[in-house]
């Protein structure tokens, strides 16, 4: 429902804004909670943590080039284009889950290779890169050396589904401390290789070392030492962690520009800005996917997206793909990506769930930038699906009555 919410209250933001002859982004900016004011609470929704909406805002508008848009207006008015600029400013509640905790095991096979194990299945969203990103760097060894195992049947571990923006933070948390947790129970075995006592045993990049540097193993090689003869047997080294992760505020600015050709009423996107606090970011291109494929389902929902049924007889009539519109590749052109990170506060990762805040931000940054484009037609309404054939009889309709 957070698209939804958001679409609602960023269309009134923009009434407001019109009918007090206010910038838009400065009536924001006016209402937006203060960095001295959080912790936040909510009259619904707990407590906000941390967030820099004006600081995100600021941002974005400057990569947007929002003060220099009247030019572009012009410019696309003289090539006989209808063009508008919209913007969204969004915080969303993600990460909660419907379990109470979420495991991690980390085990080594017969070869003493390591494995990750989690409830959290990835449908697309990067596990595979982003979880073992995060067990290799917490480790200090190649990401090659992790294999993440998802779902699998008959381990004996909990945890939350995928969904709700919340498989980073919840799990993703959780393989670090497993990590740091393996560490820590791997350490007696190092310094009885390396024949120290476990006091003088230090670990970095992957390695355990004597204080002075003359004895080392390596934290895979000492695994690979255990494996020998065990097939049979759970791996010394084998740990679970397990944590109880809090809800995060994610939150961000997006400003799209269409532009709308009124002899055909179709719609393009040329420009559009996003400016985001997704906290620490693990991985900038899991990021920046995630991001572009929310974007690509609110442009999907703005532009063609309906569900039609006969009135008469309730039968459906857009079934199929061949009636029912799906975005496409190369509907959406590149997007210009800002990150605008506030640590979290609630999680070892200081994360916060960025999977549905391009589908959040978008769908009013775009149907607003589609109804500032028409109003100087004296237009002052739009709703979704902006098909072109609706934009269009809306168009011919504001002309007639003129």
């Amino acid at each position: 429902g957070r698209p939804d919410i958001a679409y609602v209250i960023e269309r009134l933001v923009d009434q407001a804004a019109y009918e007090l002859k206010i910038d838009r982004a400065e009536l924001r900016r006016r209402n937006f909670i203060p960095l001295d004011a959080f912790p936040y609470k909510t009259p619904t929704l707990g407590t906000y943590e941390a967030s820099d909406f004006n600081g995100c805002m600021t941002k974005a508008l400057q990569a947007a080039d929002w003060d220099g848009f009247a030019k572009r207006r012009d410019a696309a008015r003289q090539r006989g284009k209808l063009r508008g600029i919209g913007l969204s400013t969004v915080i969303e509640g993600t990460a909660a889950g419907f379990q109470p905790k979420d495991q991690i095991a980390i085990e080594f096979d017969a070869d003493g290779k390591l494995e990750v194990f989690t409830v959290a299945l990835s449908q697309g969203q990067g596990h595979e890169t982003t979880f073992s990103q995060i067990v290799a760097d917490s480790l200090g060894i190649a990401a090659e050396s992790v294999t993440l195992r998802e779902s699998v049947h008959g381990k004996n571990i909990v945890g939350n589904h995928t969904g709700g923006s919340r498989s980073l933070v919840g799990a993703g948390s959780v393989c670090k401390l497993a990590a740091q947790k393996l560490i820590e129970q791997a350490r007696p075995l190092a310094a009885e290789a390396l024949e120290l006592e476990p006091s003088q045993v230090e670990y970095a990049n992957g390695v355990f070392k004597s204080r002075d540097g003359a004895k080392s193993i390596g934290i895979l090689d000492l695994a690979k030492k255990h494996a020998v003869g065990n097939a049979q047997k759970p791996h010394p080294l084998n740990v679970i962690a397990e944590a109880s992760i809090a809800a995060t505020f994610p939150n961000g600015c997006h400003i799209a520009e269409v532009e709308i050709d009124p002899e055909t009423g179709v719609s393009e996107i040329v420009a559009y800005t996003a400016s985001d606090d997704c906290g620490t970011v693990i991985n900038h291109a899991i990021v920046e996917g995630q991001v572009h494929g929310g974007v690509a389902m609110g442009y999907g929902q703005v532009f063609g997206e309906q569900t039609v049924y006969d009135r008469d007889s309730g039968q459906l009539l857009s079934g199929s793909f061949s009636d029912y519109a799906m975005p496409r590749a190369g509907w959406l052109r590149d997007i210009n990506m800002n990150d605008h990170p506030l640590i979290s506060k609630v999680n070892v990762l200081g994360a916060k769930g960025v999977g549905e805040s391009g589908c959040t931000a978008s769908l009013p940054a775009l149907v607003t930038a589609a109804l500032d484009a028409v109003r100087p037609l004296g237009i002052d309404h739009l709703d979704m699906p902006l098909t072109a054939s609706r934009v269009w009889q809306t168009i011919q309709q504001a002309r007639n009555s003129k």
